[in-house]
């Protein structure tokens, strides 16, 4: 048995009442509530995958092509064959537990879980549903830290000297010298440059969704910034420019870019890491340079430090040394 706080009198209920009840006056004043028994209410029966198709059918009015991508994969791979066929009112929070630790990668446990808890919480909301929600207390697979590989200054330095010419060379560079995501690196058109003095506008990403090329918005609030180029990177960009006024300065899609830059390093024996952890090396150079961590963490359009230390700071001996010279003088005085 379930209880409907919201009485079925309102109008507001989604199922019909089996009958109405008077509850002990356990807290000072007893009021008729709606006793359910979802087994028995066929009105309200809904199959997962009937769930799931609306609530993409929902969200492809607001959400960008690649969230939407990323929620169809999920539940291709992972929610449909589990839950497809199963009434939503039925599933329980033991089989959802067992489910989620099912998984082998946490990374994958991870991403099935909060899709699942979007299409079933959706469900609750539209519906009205005064259910238990299963998705609560649910506890994810702990994940193992993650180092992803950098590149020092001298190896940067040596990969964007091979490079030099190729077709994928503007992105890697905007990438390398500006910490931007892969999209945004490949975004970056000729009118988002100050010429003279190098500031670059970053308000936009480039994208593959199902095999098509999609521009989009920046992905939060402040990833839409302006950065400044370093002076090596500016004119070697002016040369990549050439007599061009608009257009995308480099004209390859991200996945293009990609596939290229790790082919042709290995090919030539240079250093290499994946454009995304260009990311993460420029934030690790700049905090063994002196960048204080706040500095990162706005440049790299975070909205709090903890995203740029948790995900993007590879080292911190650097910063560990400075606090330790620092009480060290204190302490000599």
């Amino acid at each position: 048995m379930r209880l409907c706080g919201r009485g079925h009198a309102r109008g507001r209920c989604n199922v019909m009442p089996l009958r109405a009840e008077k509850i002990p006056d356990v807290f000072g004043a007893g009021m008729p509530l709606c006793v359910w028994d979802f087994s028995d209410a066929k009105g309200f029966e809904m199959l997962f995958s009937e769930a799931a198709t609306m609530y993409m059918s929902d969200k492809s009015k607001r959400l960008r092509g690649t969230t939407l991508e990323g929620y169809e994969s999920a539940l291709r791979c992972h929610l449909l064959p589990m839950w497809g066929a199963r009434e939503v009112e039925e599933i329980t929070f033991e089989e959802l537990q067992a489910w989620v630790d099912g998984f082998e990668k946490p990374g994958a446990a991870e991403k099935a879980y909060k899709t699942f808890r979007q299409v079933y919480r959706w469900v609750l909301r539209r519906r009205q549903l005064r259910i238990w929600d299963v998705t609560q207390g649910i506890e994810l697979p702990k994940k193992p830290p993650v180092r992803r590989p950098t590149l020092t200054a001298d190896e940067e330095r040596e990969t964007l000297r091979g490079i030099v010419g190729q077709p994928f060379e503007a992105a890697v560079l905007l990438g390398a010298a500006l910490g931007l995501r892969r999209c945004e690196a490949c975004a970056v058109r000729i009118e988002d440059i100050d010429w003279r003095s190098g500031w670059v506008h970053v308000r936009r990403g480039l994208h593959v969704v199902k095999g098509e090329e999609v521009e989009t918005g920046c992905k939060t609030k402040l990833s839409d910034r302006r950065l400044k180029l370093p002076r090596f990177a500016l004119e070697r960009l002016r040369k990549i420019r050439g007599s061009r006024r608009s257009g995308r300065l480099c004209a390859l899609d991200p996945n293009a870019v990609s596939r290229r830059f790790r082919s042709f390093c290995r090919r030539h024996g240079l250093p290499h890491v994946p454009m995304t952890c260009l990311r993460h090396s420029w934030a690790t150079i700049s905090l063994e340079h002196g960048a204080s961590i706040e500095d990162i963490a706005v440049s790299l359009g975070h909205t709090t430090v903890n995203t740029a230390m948790g995900h993007y700071l590879q080292s911190f001996r650097t910063v560990v040394a400075r606090a330790s010279d620092a009480y060290t003088a204190a302490m000599a005085v």
